[in-house]
Parts: C-alpha cells; structure tokens; sequence
C-alpha cells in the first residue's frame, strides 16, 4: 500500500469522524515565464507544523463514504522527505517555464543543485483531509479518494544575497474522486500544486526568479575568444605592503559553502573550479564587507580553476607571476578559512617543491592554509601571485603544512587569458 505522505498515516481513529470543511480555492491561471529568462530553482523542503493531535478531517468508508473516525494530526513538526512533493513542485514550475534544479533520482551529490540560485521551501500552517475507502467493508484499506486542502508559507532564499528574500501565504484544495492505490495522496498533492501556482503568480517572486536580460554564461567551458587584462599601475598591489595585500582577495559563496579569489583586472576574479562549481552566478564580498555579484565566465575541472567577471568597478588587483617560484623562496597565502569571518587571513612559508600530479605540475607549500582559502593567491615577495590555492593534506583537525597551489601562469593559459 502506497503511504508516501506521512501525515495522512499518522491519524487517531476514535468513534464517529467529524467531516472537515474542505475550502473551495480559486486559483488563477499562471503566466508563463518566456523561455531562459528564469533563474534556476531548487526545491528545498516541506515542513508541517500543526499541533498535537489537532483534528484535520474524517476517515470514511463504504460505497457512501460515512464518517467513521477523526483523522488527528500525531506529530507537532515534521519535515516530510518525499520525492513526490518535489516533483510536482518541479512539474508546475517547469509547465510555466520556470527552470527547476535538482534530480529526485540523485543516490548521492546532486551536481545540479550547484546551479541554483534561489531556493524555496513550504511551512504547511494548515491541513485538512476527508479520505474515503470505499471498499473497507471487504478488508480493502488500500483504495482510496478525498479531498483536502492545505495552507502553505512559502520561503524564498536568495544564495546570492544569503538570506530568506520572501515569503508568500498561498492555498490550494484538491480532490481525487477514484478510488485507487495511493488516491488519499494524489487529493493532498493536488492540493499542493494549486499552493505551488499561488506562488508562481505573486509579483514579488516573479521578479526574484526572473533573470531580466542576464546573459547566459560560458560555465564549465573554456571557449570564446582570449581575453586580454590589462594591468592599471594605480591599482597594481605589486611592490606594496602586506597589509594591502588583502585588498584584491575576496571571499566566494556558490554551492552550499565559500571559497576565496583573487581580483586580476578592473573586473575579473580567479578562483577554483571547485570554488563556483556548476553555477552561473555568484556572490563575491570585498574585504571591505561590500558585497556584489559575478558571473562565472569560463571554468576548467581538470586544473581546477575558473574565471568570474563582474560589472564591478574593482579598486585594486594583482600582477601575475610569469615563472614558477623557486624552491625555498617566501610566499604569502591570503584567505578566508574555515569561515566567512575569517576572511582577510595572512599566513607565510616557503616552497617546498614543485610536483609533478596526474600531467599537471603543482606548487608545494608549507604556508597555512585550510578549507575556506580554496581559490585564493599564493603570493611572492613582491606582491605578484604565482599560484592558486587548491588543497592539502591534513590529519584531522591538524595542519601538516602539505599544501598545494596551481601555478598561475598554468591558470590564464588555460583560461585564455593574455596578460
């Protein structure tokens, strides 16, 4: 017996059920976005929050459908991990050409999830439900129909700006009039998806989701014509303190983390591929807290590296390195670990090595760095960068001073870039 929806097996049955008013919802017609103008979404989570034991409807049974017990809500919160939810909220929105993230078949990571950039969750404040079996009377409790309704606090998360942007109150009633496997499910889910279009036709989240012009981005591939940066000696960080070293590193936030990058133009960031994944847009915050965003122009998963630019003005930025540093040689990694707090952090060493790893040559360095720095420079006496930080080698929660850096002359060649 299909009995996905949680809420509607969790219920007391205690004499005569007392029917529910189901409301008679009235939803308009949406609208349907024009193709590639929306954002990408990803449905996060449904949550219930009724009371204990709160009354949401009658079980029925018989041709007739009588009452024959109260459904009674059993849990006071529940968060209902159910494909089903997903994939009509991903049906409605993909119907009115809204794009959608997110695969219900994914065994583990979701790479796609990478790519969105808002995501919305429910809180059901209110649930009501008549379900009927009309076959009981011969032993059958697998069949069945209803009716139900339902009231929904819609979320909405910008990834970009790092908070809930949004919030709509939306209602839907649906009803399932043939009795089959699953038919108390199918009435709640229809209820669901007229709370889904509720939202696609508030205003306010169209204008969220929309992408208003935005150009579609070359991310994940290296394509295009070279791209050539040319240095401003006023903003130039070469030749200056370590102290105003900080001013061209930023910290990323993409995916479900962040990372660092490195400002080398008026407009154009470096970082990892790891850094901005799959994403089309991200949020990039100066060490002076303003916060901005930046499309992911190009990206190459084998170096691990990947180029963002911004419509930006960016006030300083760093001279690129043209030869691998020397073994033995003073470098500077600048970061944000671990935390976004963290940002701005200044760790010394020296190379250790230069390696040789699967065709690609890295940089070995005992300067501390930890998750967070992902992305950011490695930096020479003289204020140019040599390499990218990449990863390290630790035991634990310890640094084993391990570490390693993608040389940057091997960064702009690979993304087309022309110093």
């Amino acid at each position: 017996m299909k009995k996905i929806f949680l809420l509607l097996l969790a219920f007391l049955i205690a004499g005569c059920g007392k029917q529910a008013i189901i409301k008679d919802i009235q939803v308009d017609d949406v609208q349907a976005l024009e193709t590639n103008k929306s954002k990408p979404i990803q449905f996060k989570k449904i949550v219930v929050k009724l009371d204990r034991g709160e009354h949401i409807g009658a079980w029925e049974g018989g041709v007739l459908c009588i009452p024959n017990g109260d459904l009674n809500w059993k849990a006071g919160k529940l968060t209902i991990d159910s494909d089903e939810f997903t994939e009509a909220f991903q049906d409605e929105l993909n119907k009115y050409n809204f794009e959608t993230v997110g695969d219900t078949n994914s065994l583990f990571e979701d790479p796609s999830t990478w790519k969105s950039e808002v995501l919305v969750a429910g809180l059901i404040t209110d649930l009501k439900a008549n379900i009927c079996y009309p076959y009981s009377g011969f032993g059958n409790f697998s069949d069945s129909k209803g009716e139900a309704y339902i009231k929904v606090e819609w979320q909405i998360y910008s990834k970009l700006d790092r908070q809930v942007v949004h919030k709509v109150i939306a209602e839907g009633d649906g009803k399932n009039d043939e009795a089959m496997d699953g038919g108390d499910v199918i009435a709640t889910l229809n209820a669901f998806s007229e709370a889904v279009k509720t939202l696609l036709n508030d205003q306010k989240f169209r204008q969220i989701v929309s992408k208003q012009g935005e150009q579609v981005s070359e991310s994940a591939n290296i394509s295009g014509e070279n791209i050539v940066v040319k240095i401003n000696k006023s903003k130039s960080l070469a030749n200056t303190p370590t102290k105003d070293w900080a001013k061209g590193v930023v910290t990323i936030f993409a995916g479900r983390g962040h990372g660092s990058g490195f400002i080398i133009s008026d407009n154009l960031i470096i970082t990892n591929h790891h850094v901005a994944g799959n994403a089309e847009n991200v949020s990039i915050k100066l060490n002076n807290g303003v916060e901005f965003i930046g499309t992911v122009l190009r990206s190459d998963a084998f170096l691990d590296v990947a180029l963002i630019k911004t419509d930006v003005n960016l006030p300083f930025h760093f001279d690129l390195a043209t030869n691998l540093p020397d073994v033995g040689s003073s470098v500077t990694a600048i970061g944000s670990p671990l935390y976004e707090d963290l940002s701005s952090t200044v760790s010394k060493g020296i190379v250790s090595a230069i390696r040789n790893d699967e065709k690609k040559i890295l940089i070995q360095s005992d300067v501390n760095v930890r998750p967070g720095n992902s992305g950011g420079p490695l930096i020479n006496d003289d204020g140019k960068v040599v390499g990218i930080t990449v990863s390290g080698i630790g035991g634990g929660e310890v640094n084993q001073g391990l570490n390693f850096f993608i040389p940057i002359d091997d960064a702009v060649k690979k993304l087309k870039i022309i110093k």
